[in-house]
C-alpha cells in the first residue's frame, strides 16, 4: 500500500508543479523549451566544478576533448531563456495591437514582473549570502555591498563582473533590463499592421543590432553583460510571437520534416558558436535558434517529448533550478569528488551527474513549491504562507 501510495504521488507530482500564468493561458512547448535550455546550463557547471575541483589529473585528449566540449555548451540555454522572453512579454502586447484586445496596463505589466520574480530572487541571493559568510568564504562587510547590488540587477553596471555570491545570476539583470523596454519594444514594433513590412524592419534591425555590436567593441567589454549585446536574442522571440500569432492562430501545421529540423538546428547552435564572436557564426548560432523554435512548434514526436509531463513541470521550474543548481552542485561536489571509479573523466562526470541533478532536482522543487509557485499568484504572500504552513504540517 506505501508502494502504491508513493507512486501515485510522484504520477500526480507534474500537475502540481505546472506553473500559474497571469492570462490563465500554458503553452507546454515553452516549458519544453525551458526544460531544453536549464538543462545544458546545469550540465556545464557541473562540467566545470568537477573538473575544477576533482583529485584527479585527468588526462588531455580526445575523451576528454569531446566530453568537455559536449558538457560546456550550457551558453545556449541562456539565449534560448532570452528568446523565451522575448517570446513571452511580446505576446499580450502584440495581441492588443494585432488583434484589437484590450491594452495591457503598464502598472500591472511592471508589478506583476516584480511581485513573481523578485521574492524568490531575493530569497535565493540572501540564503547563499548568508552561507558564504557562516562558512568563512566572504566577510559581512564584503558581502554587503555585492548582496545590494545584486539584489537590484546592478551588479555587472557597478561592478563590471557577475555576482561572486550566485554568478549566474548575471543574466537575470539582463532579462530585467529587456523587462523594462519590452512594453515600449513591443508597442513600436507591433504597432505597423501590415506583416511582411513588420517582419522587414524586426529583421532589419536585428541585423543591424550585430554589425553595430560588432563594430563597437560591446562583446569584449564589460558590456557583454548587458543587454547591449543581447537584444537580438529578444527580438528573435519577438518574431516567434508574431508567428504564432498571425499564422497560427487558426492551429499549427505539424509534420514530421520538423522532428528532424529541431534536433539539427539545436545541433548546430551547439557546434557553431563561436568565443571569438565571428559574426557569420553568430548570424549562423542565432538563425539555428530560430529554426529551433519555429520547427520545436510545426514538429509531431519531438514537440511531443517537449510537452511530456515531467518535461514541462522540470521546464516550468527552470527560475527556481536557475538560482539554486550552482549553490547545490558547490555544496554536493565538495563530497562527491572523491568518488572516482576510473581516470576517465566521462564515466566520473557521469557518476557525479547521477549522483547531483537528484539532489537539484529535490531541493528545486521544495523551493519552487514553498517560494516560487505562491508568487505565481496575484495573493502571493498569502499563498507563500499557506505553501510554507502546509508544507511544516506534512512534515
Amino acid at each position: 500500500m506505501v508502494v502504491k501510495e508513493l507512486v501515485k504521488r510522484f504520477k500526480l507530482l507534474p500537475s502540481k508543479l505546472r506553473r500559474v500564468t497571469s492570462a490563465g493561458g500554458f503553452i507546454e512547448q515553452i516549458d519544453g523549451l525551458r526544460f531544453l535550455a536549464i538543462f545544458p546550463v546545469v550540465i556545464q557547471h557541473l562540467s566545470e566544478r568537477y573538473e575544477r575541483n576533482s583529485p584527479l589529473p585527468f588526462r588531455q585528449g580526445l575523451e576528454f576533448d569531446v566530453t568537455t566540449f559536449i558538457t560546456n555548451r550550457g551558453f545556449i540555454g541562456v539565449y534560448i531563456f532570452f528568446t523565451i522572453s522575448g517570446f513571452i512579454l511580446a505576446l499580450p502586447f502584440a495581441n492588443a495591437k494585432l488583434n484589437q484586445t484590450q491594452p495591457i496596463s503598464l502598472k500591472s505589466y511592471f508589478l506583476r514582473r516584480l511581485t513573481r520574480l523578485e521574492p524568490p530572487y531575493v530569497v535565493a541571493l540572501v540564503v547563499i549570502a548568508s552561507g558564504l559568510v557562516i562558512m568563512g568564504t566572504y566577510s559581512f562587510s564584503e558581502i554587503i555591498p555585492h548582496l545590494g547590488a545584486s539584489i537590484f540587477y546592478a551588479h555587472s553596471v557597478i561592478y563590471h563582473s557577475w555576482s561572486f555570491i550566485n554568478p549566474p545570476v548575471w543574466t537575470l539583470e539582463i532579462e530585467v533590463q529587456f523587462y523594462i523596454l519590452a512594453p515600449f519594444l513591443a508597442g513600436g514594433f507591433f504597432a505597423l499592421r501590415k506583416k511582411l513590412l513588420r517582419r522587414g524592419v524586426l529583421a532589419g534591425a536585428i541585423v543591424l543590432l550585430m554589425i553595430v555590436q560588432q563594430l563597437t567593441g560591446v562583446l569584449i567589454e564589460w558590456t557583454i553583460l548587458t543587454l547591449l549585446a543581447h537584444m537580438q536574442f529578444f527580438l528573435i522571440g519577438f518574431m516567434m510571437a508574431d508567428i504564432y500569432l498571425v499564422d497560427w492562430k487558426d492551429g499549427i501545421d505539424k509534420r514530421g520534416i520538423f522532428n528532424y529540423l529541431a534536433i539539427a538546428a539545436f545541433a548546430f547552435a551547439l557546434w557553431v558558436w563561436s568565443w571569438d564572436y565571428n559574426f557569420l557564426s553568430r548570424i549562423l548560432f542565432l538563425g539555428s535558434l530560430f529554426l529551433l523554435f519555429y520547427a520545436s512548434f510545426r514538429a509531431t514526436w519531438f514537440n511531443r517529448f517537449i510537452s511530456l509531463p515531467w518535461i514541462t513541470a522540470i521546464g516550468g521550474m527552470c527560475y527556481t533550478i536557475y538560482l539554486i543548481h550552482l549553490p547545490v552542485i558547490e555544496f554536493c561536489i565538495r563530497i562527491t569528488k572523491h568518488i572516482n571509479v576510473t581516470t576517465l573523466f566521462t564515466i566520473n562526470y557521469l557518476v557525479q551527474a547521477i549522483l547531483i541533478l537528484p539532489v537539484i532536482l529535490v531541493v528545486g522543487i521544495v523551493f519552487y513549491l514553498l517560494i516560487e509557485k505562491p508568487c505565481m499568484y496575484k495573493n502571493w504572500p498569502q499563498q507563500a504562507y499557506l505553501s510554507v504552513k502546509a508544507f511544516f504540517k506534512r512534515a
